[in-house]
C-alpha cells in the first residue's frame, strides 16, 4: 500500500505528460508536511487532541521518511501543535517530493526523464509505468466526495489533503466541486487531525503569502 505522502505525490503527476502540477505554492508545500502526520496517525504512532500532539508509539515504521520524522519529534518535545511541527518540518526543507517520487519509481510506478530544454534548463519528468495506483486513489476521492457514505479514515484524511494541495480540481470537474463544496468541508472537519491539518495548513499558507506580499 502507498504512503499518504505517496498517493498525494502521484496524484500531483499529469497522466498526459508525466509533469507535475500544482496550483497552490506554499500550500502544497505545508500539505506534504500534513500528509506525513496522516501516515503516522494510520501507522498509531501519534495522535492528537483539540490544541495538542504527542508521539503515542515510538517504535520505528520501516518507511525511512516517517521514521525520521518521528525521530525528530521525539527530540523536541517542547513543540507541541499541529502547526509548530509543520512550520519545523516545513523549515527543514526536506525535499518531501522528491522523497516520494523516488519510491513510486523504486515500486514501479513511475519512470524518471530528464531532458534539457534551450540546452541549459533541466526538465523532469515522471511518465506513468502503471496507472492503476493514481486511478485508485482518484475514484476513492470521487467516491468520498460524490456521495454520501461515510469514507473510512484514510480517505476522510486524502480529501482534506488533496484539497490542500488545490489537487481535487485534477479528479472531479469545477462544477462537481462547487456542488459539494459543503460535502468537501464537512469531511475535511470529520477527522480531529483533519482538521487540526487543514486549520494549520490554511493558516500558514495565508501568513506566509502575506510576508511575502510585504517583501513584494
Amino acid at each position: 500500500m502507498l504512503t499518504m505522502l505517496e498517493e498525494v505525490v502521484l496524484l500531483a503527476v499529469d497522466e498526459q505528460t508525466g509533469h507535475l502540477r500544482s496550483t497552490r505554492e506554499f500550500g502544497t508545500s505545508y500539505a506534504l508536511v500534513g500528509a506525513l502526520f496522516f501516515d503516522l496517525a494510520l501507522a498509531r504512532k501519534i495522535d492528537t487532541d483539540t490544541e495538542a500532539i504527542h508521539i503515542v508509539d515510538r517504535t520505528p515504521t520501516g518507511n525511512a521518511t516517517l521514521d525520521r520524522v518521528l525521530a525528530q519529534m521525539a527530540q523536541k518535545p517542547q513543540l507541541t501543535t499541529v502547526r509548530a511541527w509543520i512550520e519545523e518540518i516545513f523549515m527543514r526543507r526536506d525535499d518531501l517530493e522528491a522523497q516520494a517520487l523516488g519510491s513510486l519509481i523504486q515500486q514501479g510506478v513511475l519512470r524518471h526523464e530528464k531532458s534539457k530544454r534551450l540546452w541549459i534548463i533541466d526538465v523532469e519528468r515522471f511518465p506513468m509505468v502503471d496507472n492503476q495506483p493514481q486511478q485508485h486513489v482518484k475514484l476513492r476521492l470521487a467516491q468520498a466526495i460524490l456521495t454520501d457514505a461515510i469514507p473510512d479514515t484514510r480517505d476522510i484524511m486524502l480529501v482534506s489533503i488533496a484539497e490542500a494541495c488545490g489537487l481535487l480540481g485534477y479528479v472531479l470537474s469545477d462544477t462537481q466541486l462547487d456542488s459539494r463544496r459543503a460535502r468537501i468541508q464537512t469531511l475535511c472537519n470529520l477527522e480531529t487531525i483533519s482538521r487540526n491539518v487543514s486549520d494549520a495548513i490554511a493558516g500558514l499558507d495565508a501568513t506566509r503569502h502575506h510576508s511575502f506580499g510585504k517583501i513584494v
